[in-house]
């Protein structure tokens, strides 16, 4: 079975081919000319978009992706606990948050032990 290409277009970048399986590509060719005919184009390229915008999330390297929400739930613990404040970039990015949970979890778990028995410190 034969392979053939889309092209996603990058602004004054060039292009990537996006390789799809002949049978891929004409199920989608019908299901383009079903929403042609059916005037649901405009849904058809709104659900298009945003199975590519995740796929495409997916692709990003580790370190790119957002945060996961247990980092955040931890992350807001420590800012809670210790006063201080989490920049934009740590909530935009899973290896900023790495790095801010990182540099201050020893803290807060010092402070944590501290409060739960004050009597050994």
């Amino acid at each position: 079975m034969g392979t053939n290409s889309l092209q996603l277009i990058l602004d004054g970048e060039g292009s990537i081919p996006i390789p799809l399986e002949e049978s891929v590509q004409e199920a989608w060719q019908l299901q383009f000319e079903r929403a042609l005919h059916a005037g649901t184009t405009g849904g058809l390229m709104e659900r298009l978009a945003n199975c590519f915008a995740n796929g495409l999330a997916e692709c990003l390297d580790p370190d790119l992706k957002p945060p996961t929400e247990a980092q955040v739930l931890y992350a807001t613990a420590i800012t809670r606990e210790l006063g201080l404040s989490l920049n934009a970039e740590a909530l935009r990015y899973r290896g900023a948050m790495s790095e801010f949970i990182n540099r201050h979890v020893d803290a807060f778990k010092d402070r944590r032990r501290r409060q739960s028995d004050p009597e050994q410190f």
